[in-house]
C-alpha cells in the first residue's frame, strides 16, 4: 500500500517538474518575442529589462507552483483521512467483508466480522482460500457466476454460503454479494464480497413457514379480512368446515354464511366488544355452503398498525356440533337410562318427589311399585346379554303402555323397573294395576328368526300415605316388598310391611358384624373329608368357612355368605380362607401327615372381581404349601357368566401348578362348548342331584350323565352330599371317582380332622370310624 502511494507521488512530482520546464521554455520564447518588440522602441542592449522580465516570470511561476502544491497536499490529506475512515468502517462493519482474487479465490484482506465467524484473526485471513473457509453449496455454479462477473456480464451476484468456526465448529449461514473491482490490465482481477448473517432471516423465514403451515393444517377454520371485512385469505379447514373454496370467498364478506339464528342485538354486542377490546369470543351459528346450519366456537380479533388503526380482522372458529351432541348425550345419560330411554334413578327420584308433593296438596294416594324380572340372569346366561337387553327393552315398552295417563316409569337397576301410580284410592286398585303390569311384562318377546323368550316379574308395592310418606321411604318400602314377593314365588306381588324393613336392617347389621368379625379373627375353617370310592381312602378335604360369633356361636355360611357377596366383604374373606387353608395344610405336612388335596371354594364375585391368580400365587409363596396339593373349586355359574374372562383366569391358575374343580355342576347352565376349553381336573355333582337318589329317576339319570360326561372329557368326578348307603352304592355302580358327605363325616375343626388323619395314617379300618359303611373301606 505504501509503495504504491510513493510511486504515485513521484509521478505527480515528475509531472509538476515537466510542466514547470515547459512553462519556463514557453516563457523564454515569449520573452524573446517581447524583447524583439521592445528592441524597436528601447535600447536592445538593455540588460535591466531582461532581468526584470526573468524575475517576474520566476516569481509568478513559483507562486503558481506553491499554490498547486498546497492544493495537492490538502487533497492528499483529505483522501488519506477518507481512506482511514473507510478502513475503520470496513474493519468494524457489522457485516463480513473480504477482498478476493478472482482466479484462485485467495483472500487479500478480510474484516473483523468475517474473522469472528471463522474463529481467526483478521490479519491471518490474508493468503487463505476463501473457497475453503466460506464454502458454497454449488461450487460449479459459483465458478460460472464469477466468470460472468469478471467478463462484465454481471454487475454483481448473490449466493448463500457457510462460515464454519475453526474452533467450535459453529456454522453461520451467510448471504454473499460479489462485486468486481476496477483495476488496470497489469493487476489481477479482484472481487469484493460482502457477507450478511442470515440466521435471523432464516429464523424469520422458518417462523413464517411454520406459522403458515400451522394455519393451513390447524383443525380450526381461519379467515383473514381487511378493515372493510372483505375476505383476503382462508385456510383448508375453512373449506372443509364451510364448503366454500378460496376462489369463491375472496372479496366476499362473512355475511354470506350467516345462519339467521341471531338477531341484530347479538351482532351489535359483538362489534361493541370489538371496538372496546379489539377481541370477541363466543358461540355462534353459521351456515355451510350446502345450507346446513351448525354451531361453532369463534374467536374474532382486530389487527392494528403502529398508529392504532385497524388494518385487518382475523377470525378463528371450530365446529362444535360433535361437542353439542356429546353435551346433549351427557344430559340424556344424566337423566335417562341408555338401554330403555326411561328415567334413571336420579330423574325418577325427582319425579317421585314432585308426585308426593302433588299428592299432599290434593290429598290423594299413590303407589310406588318396583318390578323385578324373575330369573333374568338365566336369560342372559342362556341367550347372551344382547338378547337379554332386547328382552328388557321389550318389557319396558309393554309395561309403559299398560300404565295410566300421568303415571311414571323408570329403570332403577339392571333388572328392576319402578312405577309411580298416581291417584290410587285403594289397595284393590293397586293390586289390579300390579297384575296388569305383570301381564304386560309376561308377553313373549320374539326375535326375527323365531326365538321366543317369556319372562315374569315380581312386584313390590308401597302405598302413600299408608306405608310411607316420603319418596325415599316409598322406594325403600317397594324394594323390601319386591324381595318379599320373590320369596313367595315367581310372578307374585307383595305389599310392604314393617317386618320387611326390620329384615333389611338386620342384613345391614349382619354386614357390619361380619366386617368386624373378620378384623377380630372370629372366622374358622372346618374340613370335610373326600373319599376315593375305588380304594376307600381319604384323599382330600374341602375347607369350609364358619363364623364363630362370641354371642350367637357358630353362624351358618348360608346366612352370611350372601351378605358377604352383596357387600364386597367376600374379597377379603375369600383371601383369608385361602391363606388359612394353605397354612393348615402345610402344618399337617410338617407334622408328618400323609399328603392330601386341600380344596378351597372360590365365589363368583371373588373369581371375577379380584385378582384370584395373583392372590393365590402370593399365598403359596407365603405358606410354602405345594401348589399340586391345592384345589380351587369354582362354581359353574362363575364360568358361565363370562366364559372368555374365566378361561383367561383359569389358564393363569393352571400355570401355578394347582388343581381346578368345577363346583355345583349341573346348576349353572354352562355351555359344553366353553366347558371343554377350560383346563379342569374335577367335576363336582351338586348335592341337589344326589339327595333324592334312589327315589328320583331324574336325579339318577342326571348324575349318571354327569359321571359319563366327566369321564368322556378326561375329568374325575366327585359327588357331594352323600348321606345314605343307597346313594353310595349307586355312585359306585356308575363309576364315580370320589365322594364327600355326612355318610363319611361332617365338616370337622382342624384339630379333629388332624385326629382323622392320624388314624388314617395308622391304617385303621373305616368301620371303626363310620360303622354304617362297608368294612372294606379303609381311610
Amino acid at each position: 500500500m505504501k509503495s504504491k502511494e510513493w510511486h504515485r507521488r513521484l509521478r505527480l512530482w515528475g509531472l509538476f517538474v515537466l510542466s514547470y520546464l515547459c512553462a519556463g521554455l514557453l516563457w523564454l520564447w515569449a520573452q524573446a518575442r517581447v524583447l524583439d518588440y521592445f528592441d524597436v522602441v528601447v535600447n536592445p542592449r538593455s540588460v535591466k529589462w531582461r532581468i526584470a522580465l526573468f524575475l517576474g516570470w520566476l516569481l509568478s511561476t513559483a507562486a503558481v507552483g506553491a499554490w498547486l502544491l498546497l492544493r495537492m497536499h490538502r487533497a492528499e490529506r483529505q483522501r488519506m483521512e477518507a481512506d482511514q475512515e473507510l478502513q475503520l468502517v470496513v474493519r468494524h462493519a457489522p457485516a463480513g467483508m473480504a477482498r478476493v482474487l478472482a482466479d484462485n479465490a485467495e483472500i487479500i484482506w478480510g474484516n473483523d466480522m468475517l474473522a469472528r465467524w471463522l474463529g481467526m484473526s483478521a490479519e491471518s485471513l490474508a493468503g487463505q482460500s476463501f473457497r475453503q473457509l466460506v464454502p458454497a453449496d454449488d461450487p460449479l455454479g459459483v465458478t460460472r457466476q464469477i466468470d460472468l462477473l469478471v467478463d462484465g456480464h454481471l454487475a454483481h451476484f448473490q449466493m448463500q454460503r457457510r462460515c464454519t468456526h475453526q474452533i467450535t465448529g459453529q456454522v453461520t449461514r451467510v448471504l454473499c454479494t460479489f462485486s468486481r473491482l476496477h483495476s488496470s490490465g497489469r493487476e489481477p482481477v479482484a472481487l469484493v464480497c460482502v457477507l450478511q448473517d442470515m440466521s435471523e432471516m432464516l429464523a424469520a423465514d422458518e417462523r413464517q413457514r411454520l406459522a403458515t403451515t400451522v394455519v393451513e393444517n390447524t383443525s380450526e377454520g381461519v379467515v383473514v379480512t381487511d378493515a372493510n371485512s372483505r375476505i383476503l385469505s382462508i385456510n383448508k379447514s375453512f373449506t372443509r368446515l364451510l364448503g366454500f373454496t378460496e376462489e369463491e370467498m375472496l372479496g366476499q364478506t362473512p355475511r354470506m354464511f350467516k345462519s339467521g339464528r341471531h338477531d341484530k342485538a347479538f351482532y351489535e354486542q359483538m362489534w361493541a366488544s370489538m371496538r372496546e377490546t379489539g377481541h370477541w369470543q363466543g358461540e355462534v351459528w353459521n351456515k355451510r355452503k350446502n345450507g346446513e346450519i351448525f354451531p361453532e366456537r369463534m374467536s374474532l380479533s382486530a389487527v392494528t398498525d403502529d398508529a392504532g388503526t385497524v388494518t385487518h380482522y382475523v377470525c378463528m372458529f371450530t365446529d362444535i356440533s360433535a361437542e353439542k351432541a356429546r353435551e346433549k348425550q351427557l344430559e340424556f345419560l344424566a337423566q335417562r337410562d341408555v338401554l330403555t330411554g326411561l328415567p334413571n334413578r336420579s330423574l325418577f327420584t325427582r319425579l317421585l318427589d314432585e308426585a308426593v308433593e302433588q299428592a299432599q296438596d290434593v290429598d290423594q294416594g299413590l303407589a310406588v311399585m318396583l318390578l323385578n324380572i324373575d330369573r333374568f340372569k338365566d336369560v342372559n346366561d342362556s341367550y347372551g346379554h344382547s338378547i337379554g337387553d332386547k328382552v328388557l327393552q321389550h318389557i319396558a315398552v309393554k309395561v309403559q303402555a299398560a300404565l295410566g295417563s300421568g303415571d311414571e316409569i323408570g329403570r332403577m337397576a339392571g333388572d328392576e323397573l319402578a312405577v309411580i301410580a298416581k291417584g290410587l284410592g285403594s289397595r284393590e286398585e293397586a293390586v289390579a294395576l300390579a297384575e296388569r303390569l305383570m301381564a304386560a311384562a309376561a308377553q313373549p318377546w320374539t326375535s326375527p328368526d323365531g326365538l321366543s323368550v317369556v319372562v315374569s316379574v315380581s312386584v313390590g308395592i308401597c302405598l302413600y300415605p299408608e306405608h310411607a310418606k316420603t319418596s325415599s321411604e316409598l322406594l325403600q318400602g317397594a324394594h323390601a316388598a319386591v324381595y318379599g314377593a320373590k320369596n313367595r314365588s315367581a310372578s307374585a306381588w307383595c305389599f310392604f310391611h314393617e317386618g320387611m324393613t326390620f329384615a333389611a336392617h338386620e342384613r345391614l347389621a349382619l354386614e357390619a358384624r361380619l366386617r368386624k368379625a373378620l378384623e377380630l379373627d372370629h372366622m374358622r375353617l372346618f374340613y370335610q373329608p373326600q373319599i376315593d370310592l375305588a380304594t376307600g381312602r381319604l384323599v382330600g378335604a374341602e375347607a369350609l368357612v364358619r363364623w364363630l360369633d362370641p354371642e350367637e356361636g357358630l353362624i351358618s355360611p348360608a346366612r352370611f355368605i350372601p351378605v358377604a357377596e352383596s357387600s364386597g366383604v367376600i374379597g377379603p374373606l375369600g383371601l383369608w380362607v385361602l391363606r388359612e387353608a394353605c397354612s393348615q395344610g402345610q402344618r399337617w405336612r410338617e407334622a408328618g401327615m400323609p399328603d392330601i388335596i386341600v380344596a378351597v371354594n372360590v365365589s363368583l364375585h371373588q373369581f371375577l372381581l379380584t385378582d384370584i391368580a395373583g392372590a393365590t400365587a402370593e399365598v403359596l409363596r407365603e405358606t410354602g404349601f405345594p401348589a399340586s396339593q391345592l384345589e380351587l373349586e369354582i362354581t359353574e355359574s362363575a364360568l358361565a357368566t363370562q366364559p372368555e374372562e374365566a378361561l383367561a383366569v383359569l389358564k393363569r391358575l393352571r400355570e401355578l401348578g394347582l388343581r381346578l374343580a368345577i363346583d355345583d355342576f349341573g346348576t349353572g347352565y354352562s355351555s359344553l362348548a366353553h366347558l371343554k376349553r377350560f383346563p379342569l381336573d374335577l367335576l363336582k355333582i351338586d348335592q341337589g342331584f344326589i339327595r333324592d337318589i334312589p327315589h328320583s329317576t331324574d336325579d339318577m339319570s342326571i348324575s349318571s350323565s354327569v359321571i359319563a360326561l366327566g369321564h368322556a372329557m378326561g375329568l374325575k368326578v366327585l359327588a357331594e352330599g352323600v348321606e345314605t348307603r343307597e346313594q353310595l352304592q349307586f355312585l359306585q355302580q356308575k363309576g364315580c371317582d370320589y365322594m364327600q358327605g355326612y355318610l363319611c363325616s361332617r365338616p370337622l375343626p382342624a384339630a379333629d380332622f388332624m385326629q382323622l388323619l392320624e388314624k388314617t395314617h395308622a391304617g385303621q379300618p373305616l368301620v371303626e370310624l363310620l360303622p354304617e359303611v362297608d368294612e372294606t373301606f379303609i381311610i
